[in-house]
């Protein structure tokens, strides 16, 4: 299962993280920060989860930073 970064849900793909299972629905794992390849001026980015099963993961936040 990957996580993708775009502009829009089928915009240009900005960044793919792999989302890894943690065996249980109640616990919850951070992952690494993953690189976003610079935009200019303001925009709307779109958080895209692939898998083929209905339910596979549950999100509990994302943050984003300016390095």
């Amino acid at each position: 299962m990957r996580k993708t970064v775009r502009g829009r849900p089928d915009g240009k793909l900005l960044a793919t993280a792999p989302v890894p299972n943690t065996g249980d629905w109640d616990t919850y794992l951070a992952t690494p920060a993953v690189p976003v390849d610079a935009l200019t001026g303001r925009d709307k980015l779109s958080l895209v989860f692939k898998s083929p099963q209905d339910n596979a993961f549950d999100v509990d936040a994302v943050q984003f930073s300016n390095p």
